[in-house]
């Protein structure tokens, strides 16, 4: 029990005040999606951070399903629901690398059918295509990932 506890002990000091900045991040620029998305579709005003929050349904609700999930690992641990806590944290961080890759990969693909139509790509597309938000944030949360696995393989579950 003293080996789960230190466990818990380096987890609360290294991921959880990282995961309720990142979550709030996370949340923030979910609704600057959504009123981008908003502004992009009535005309109604100029986009906010077009270049790095792109208005779209689909990274509205991938980046507040990822906001809410940390916040809610959070909440959990608060509650003493350990377990509940670290599952929220892994599927948070899960969707938020997952989302990171699709953004990376999409960027790699882009460069790669400027090679084979031999059409120019400039630095700024692929330099854009790698920090828009959901790329930038899942940088910072695949350490957090890492820590959270390593902490999910030493803690043993119980089961009643």
């Amino acid at each position: 029990m003293e080996n789960r506890k230190g466990i818990f002990k380096h987890y609360i000091y290294v991921v959880i005040p990282v995961e309720v900045m990142l979550g709030l991040v996370y949340l923030m620029v979910s609704f600057i999606a959504i009123i981008n998305w908003y502004l992009g579709t009535t005309e109604a005003g100029e986009l906010l951070y077009s270049d790095y929050i792109p208005g779209d349904l689909g990274i509205f609700l991938v980046m507040l399903s990822i906001g809410f999930l940390m916040i809610l690992s959070v909440y959990y641990w608060f509650k003493r629901e350990l377990v509940k806590s670290l599952a929220a944290t892994i599927l948070g961080l899960g969707l938020a690398v997952a989302t990171m890759v699709m953004q990376v990969l999409v960027t790699i693909a882009l460069w790669l059918d400027s090679i084979i139509v031999n059409e120019p790509v400039t630095y700024g597309e692929l330099m854009l295509g790698l920090m828009r938000a959901d790329a930038l944030l899942g940088y910072i949360a695949l350490p957090l990932l890492y820590v959270s696995l390593r902490t999910l393989r030493k803690t043993t579950i119980i089961q009643r």
